[in-house]
Formats: C-alpha cells, sequence, structure tokens
C-alpha cells in the first residue's frame, strides 16, 4: 500500500460481478446459451464431476442431443471420455420447453435416471434434478425456465 509501513499490502480487491445471467458458467456456455450455435433453443445443461474436479458442462437444445464415448469417430453432441461408455449410448431430446426425455441408444453398459434402469433403448420423461448414469458415468441434468 502506497504511503503505508514497509512491508504491508493492500488485500486484493474483491471479483467484479460479470455480464447478467453467466455466474458459475464458463465463458463459451454464457456466449452458447443466448441462442445455440446451430439457432435451437437452449432447453437446460448437463453437467458432472464424475471425470475432472473442475466439472464437464454441456448445453442441451431444442430436438435431439446425441451423447456418447469421446473416442469412438461418432457425430455427438455430448462426448464422454469414459470407457463404459458406448460410442453412441443415448440421446436427450427436447421436444418443448421443459420436458426432457433420455433415451437408450442400444448402450453395452446400462443407462440409469437417479439408479433405475432405463432399458434396452428405453426412454424415460426428465425432471429437473435427476440424476443420469450412463454406463459408469454420472452427470447431472438442469432445466432452463425463463
Amino acid at each position: 500500500m502506497p504511503g503505508g509501513p514497509p512491508g504491508m499490502y493492500s488485500p486484493p480487491a474483491p471479483p467484479q460481478p460479470g455480464p447478467p445471467g453467466a455466474y458459475g458458467v464458463p465463458d463459451a456456455m454464457a456466449e452458447t446459451s443466448k441462442a445455440g450455435a446451430s439457432g435451437r433453443e437452449l432447453r437446460g445443461f448437463l453437467y458432472s464431476f464424475h471425470a475432472k474436479p473442475e466439472g464437464e458442462f454441456w448445453p442441451l437444445f431444442s430436438g435431439h442431443n446425441a451423447i456418447g464415448r469421446a473416442d469412438s469417430g461418432e457425430a455427438l453432441d455430448i462426448p464422454i471420455a469414459d470407457p463404459t461408455t458406448s460410442s453412441r449410448h443415448a440421446v436427450l431430446v427436447s421436444d418443448g420447453p421443459g420436458r426432457i426425455t433420455l433415451q437408450d441408444a442400444g448402450s453395452t453398459n446400462g443407462t440409469f435416471v437417479n439408479d433405475q434402469p432405463v432399458g434396452y433403448q428405453g426412454s424415460v420423461e426428465l425432471r429437473d434434478g435427476d440424476r443420469v448414469r450412463l454406463g459408469g458415468y454420472n452427470a447431472t441434468v438442469r432445466f432452463v425456465t425463463r
């Protein structure tokens, strides 16, 4: 601190607020959430702390959101780096605001919602905060409410 005793310093400035609605959202997600690169409407998010302590975070848009193993070579909306996840494991489908359905895509190690099996090629309508397991990979789904 200028003019203070030797060895003294000012505490760091408090964090400055970011743009409205961007708290806890990575910079790339703040931009994506406005409309989506494809013009599809943002309906929710899938997030997980399963593999990385800083977490992983994916937007869920209207229509189909394909989930599968990241190294599979498949065209995926949600690539997951986990060996227990099938190359094309499941699909999250949003056909209206507040509606997201999880469909198993013929996965090898199963798809679960709140520890209940979805069934081979079965589907379950999700609720905000539901826990989803794709093989051995755990995630949570959150809905966007406006």
